[in-house]
């Protein structure tokens, strides 16, 4: 992986940010990528972060959980000369999608039911607020962590049209001839 510069590439922020894109570009830079896997997820909860090394070792880049639900402070120290990326994307966008997502009354995705939040359903004002919250406290945390290290965090908004423009550079790759993915959009 671009002569072994990089150890690995994790996409540490929140789900419904353009993941599934960055997974895609992952795999057209020719990066050997996971992204999201329920079993391996459900391991992660169960056992903690340690038992997500042996799957960590057979891959180049991560997106989605349970990877950017991860301690990325572990991530970084386990893997040292890896990039860490979050992608922002904007409040009212984020809220809709997730809500699409994870509600059990608006779940597009047929998502299993217990990975919903029951919360968009019997208390979505304070639900909100919470995640609104906690959204500005991660990515404030990751950035403040990284405040030294700017080579090695790229902060990137698919869902605004960024791409291999701000993407290749960071993970000293050349830009592809086609245009950068954009999956699951969903309508407005």
């Amino acid at each position: 992986m671009n002569g072994g510069k990089i150890n690995k590439i994790f996409e540490i922020g929140l789900p419904k940010t353009g993941t599934t894109s960055l997974g895609k570009a992952y795999r057209l830079l020719g990066f050997k990528k996971t992204g999201w896997d329920h079993k391996i997820y459900d391991l992660w909860k169960e056992k903690g972060i340690e038992c997500l090394f042996q799957y960590i070792d057979n891959f180049d880049a991560f997106q989605d959980g349970p990877w950017h639900d991860c301690d990325y402070k572990i991530l970084d120290q386990k893997y040292p000369n890896s990039k860490f990326i979050i992608l922002e994307r904007n409040n009212e966008d984020w809220l809709r999608s997730k809500e699409m997502h994870f509600s059990p009354i608006y779940n597009v995705n047929n998502i299993r039911p217990k990975y919903f939040e029951w919360r968009w359903a019997t208390d979505r004002d304070n639900y909100i607020k919470e995640e609104m919250l906690a959204k500005e406290n991660k990515y404030g945390e990751i950035k403040e962590y990284f405040k030294d290290r700017p080579d090695d965090l790229l902060v990137m908004n698919i869902c605004a049209g960024e791409g291999w423009e701000i993407l290749c550079p960071f993970l000293d790759c050349g830009i592809p001839n086609e245009p950068f993915p954009h999956k699951n959009k969903s309508e407005k």
